[in-house]
C-alpha cells in the first residue's frame, strides 16, 4: 500500500519532470520516489521514468548510486507506474539504501515495447543518466560531488560510454563508475577520465572476457585508473548453472571488437573499418546463456557498493 504525492516542475521552459512521493508500509530501509523527465536517444526525445530510493536515515546531503538495467527487466516495478528494473539494480537498491547511498533505477525501456532480443534497437540509456545526473545535482537533498553510475550487461555498456572522449557532462563528472558484466564487443575509445573504474565479469560468461580485456588495456594506456574483477565459475548473471542456447548476443567480435573512436567513426581492433551492417554480421551471434540461481550476485553488488564507497569524496 502506498501513498503518491505527485508535484509538477517545469524547466528549461519546455521540459518538465513530475515527481511523485511515495512512502511504503513494512519493512523497507528506504522511501521510494518515482521521476518522469524526457530525455535524448539518437535524436528523438523519448519518455524517461526512474524509481529513487531515499533511505530513511536522516543526512543532509545522501551520495547517489546512478543503475542501469540490462535487457531484462526481472527485478521490482515502480509503484502502478509501469516502470521496472532488473534483479541487479534491485539488489544495488536494497544495500545501497541501507549503506546510506540514495539509489536511482532507471527503466530505458519505459513506454516500449522492446524485447531482450531487440538488441540494435536498444535506446542510449547513457543520455538518460547525464539528463538524470543533472537533474539530481540541482536537488538539495543529494551531494552532487558524490553521484556514481553502475549498470549490469546493456545497462554497463552504457556505464563504459562515459569513457568517451565526447561525453558533455554539463557539470561534475561521475565519482567512479562500475560496469557488472558489460560485453565489450562494441566499445568507446576510451579517454583518461578523474574517476576510478570498475569492470566486473564472469569467468563462465558467453559474454567472453577477452575484449573487456582489450579494453582495460586501453584504459590502461589513456591514464586512467582500473580494477578489473573476474568471478571464477560466474556466467552472464553471476551464477553458477549456467548453459549455452539459443538466442541473440552481441559477442562475436570477441577477438577483435569494434571501437568508437572520438571523431565518431569506427574500427575493428585490427583496424579494419566498421560499418553498421559488417557489425552486425560480425558480432552478433545466437550464441546465448541461460542459468539464473545468481549465487554470485550479492557478492558482486556488495564488490560495486564497497569500490564506491571507498571512492566517495569526503
Amino acid at each position: 500500500m502506498y501513498l503518491i504525492l505527485c508535484k509538477l516542475i517545469f524547466l528549461f521552459f519546455t521540459s518538465f519532470v513530475i515527481l511523485c512521493l511515495a512512502s511504503s508500509n513494512g519493512n523497507s530501509n528506504y522511501i521510494i520516489e518515482v521521476i518522469n523527465f524526457e530525455s535524448d536517444s539518437r535524436g528523438f526525445s523519448k519518455p524517461v521514468i526512474a524509481l529513487v530510493a531515499i533511505p530513511k536515515q536522516n543526512k543532509d546531503k545522501y551520495p547517489v548510486i546512478i543503475t542501469q538495467h540490462g535487457s531484462t527487466r526481472d527485478g521490482i516495478n515502480f509503484l502502478d507506474t509501469g516502470g521496472k528494473t532488473d534483479e541487479y539494480s534491485s539488489r544495488v537498491i536494497s544495500e545501497g539504501t541501507k549503506r546510506g547511498f540514495a539509489v536511482i533505477a532507471i527503466d530505458a525501456f519505459f513506454k516500449t515495447a522492446l524485447r531482450p532480443s531487440q538488441k540494435s534497437r536498444f535506446p542510449n540509456a547513457f543520455q538518460y543518466a547525464i539528463d538524470l545526473k543533472e537533474l539530481l545535482e540541482k536537488d538539495e537533498r543529494f551531494d552532487a560531488d558524490n553521484i556514481f553510475y553502475t549498470g549490469f550487461s546493456y545497462g554497463a555498456r552504457q556505464v563504459l560510454k562515459s569513457l568517451d572522449g565526447r561525453v558533455d557532462y554539463k557539470s561534475n563528472q561521475w565519482r567512479a563508475i562500475a560496469a557488472a558484466e558489460p560485453g565489450c564487443n562494441i566499445i568507446s575509445e576510451p579517454i583518461k577520465v578523474h574517476f576510478p573504474i570498475m569492470i566486473i565479469k564472469g569467468a563462465e560468461s558467453h559474454y567472453y572476457i577477452e575484449p573487456c580485456k582489450f579494453l582495460g588495456s586501453l584504459i590502461e594506456a589513456s591514464g586512467g585508473s582500473l580494477q578489473f574483477v573476474t568471478i571464477k565459475g560466474a556466467n552472464h548473471f553471476f551464477s553458477s548453472n549456467g548453459e549455452l542456447v539459443n538466442g541473440v548476443a552481441v559477442n562475436g567480435c570477441r577477438y577483435n571488437p569494434v571501437i568508437k573512436k572520438t571523431d565518431g567513426t569506427m574500427v575493428f581492433a585490427d583496424g579494419t573499418v566498421a560499418s553498421r551492417d559488417l557489425i552486425k554480421k560480425r558480432c552478433f551471434t545466437k550464441e546465448a546463456g541461460k542459468g539464473k540461481n545468481r549465487k554470485y550476485l550479492n557478492m558482486v553488488v556488495d564488490t560495486v557498493i564497497r569500490f564506491f564507497e571507498k571512492s566517495k569524496k569526503n
